[in-house]
């Protein structure tokens, strides 16, 4: 039964019937498609091979042009097109930021990084203010005292002495204030004082001051006989001002009726 069956297979595929003719050319078509797909291989394998980051492939191998082309003659074999599609993607390097040196980082920053300092600095400059000139007491101006004696007087290192005296009046100028001066008589010392600028009494008054402002200050002054208005203190001490025909005090004396060092 077996020997049947193999003789009946034999007969069958000896049949011409089912022979399929081969062109010319066939074998040189299949041979220069399969050269083509290699040469890609090959150029996909060295693409792949340059790249210095991490290439993906994205893509596949796309066949198509499987079915034979109704002009193609018959008995040739169509090769297939391969196509490849490829993605790449760089990864962007990444550089290490050193830390900052206090070794801790702000919240919400990066590790690592350093914020740049927004701080400016200040640079302050002081004004040295000249000391404020002394008030002109009923007792005398800062050091020299009213009846003070000559000696006294200098060795206080504030005065300097002029030599436009007279024998009854020395004349001296304040070294720290060159337009103040003081009257010493030689038996009852300090006489009168010409304070500076800026000097004022305890009730405000000085150079500047107002009419109005002086009657305010001092209502029981009185007027002498050259225009100056007068206020009477203590031990015979008088306090002088000059309004030299205007509504300003432009002199002020603070003298003893001692003194013999102006008229």
């Amino acid at each position: 039964m077996g020997m049947d069956i193999d003789d009946e297979l034999r007969r069958l595929f000896a049949d011409e019937r089912l022979d399929v003719p081969v062109r010319p050319g066939a074998t040189d078509a299949v041979v220069t498609g399969a050269g083509r797909r290699r040469k890609r291989r090959h150029a996909v394998v060295a693409a792949g091979g340059a790249l210095t980051v991490a290439v993906l492939v994205a893509g596949g191998v796309v066949l198509s042009g499987m079915t034979n082309s109704s002009s193609s003659p018959p008995g040739q074999q169509v090769v297939p097109t391969m196509s490849a599609t490829l993605k790449v993607t760089t990864t962007p390097s990444s550089v290490a930021v050193p830390p900052d040196r206090t070794g801790s980082n702000s919240a919400g920053g990066t590790a690592g990084t350093t914020k740049p300092s927004t701080s400016t600095g200040k640079v302050t400059t002081s004004v040295v203010k000249p000391p404020a000139v002394p008030e002109l007491r009923p007792a005398g101006f800062g050091k020299i005292r009213i009846g003070m004696s000559i000696a006294d007087a200098e060795a206080t290192g504030d005065l300097v002495r002029q030599d436009n005296g007279s024998p009854e009046c020395t004349n001296y100028t304040f070294k720290g204030y060159p337009e103040g001066s003081v009257g010493i008589s030689a038996t009852d010392g300090v006489t009168a004082i010409f304070p500076p600028h800026g000097a004022r009494t305890p009730e405000g008054i000085g150079h500047g001051s107002t009419l109005a402002e002086f009657r305010t200050a001092y209502p029981a002054a009185t007027t002498d006989q050259h225009g100056y208005r007068i206020v009477r203190l203590d031990q015979g001490k008088v306090y002088s001002f000059g309004f030299g025909g205007g509504s300003k005090v432009d002199e002020v004396v603070l003298y003893t009726d001692k003194q013999m060092c102006f008229g």
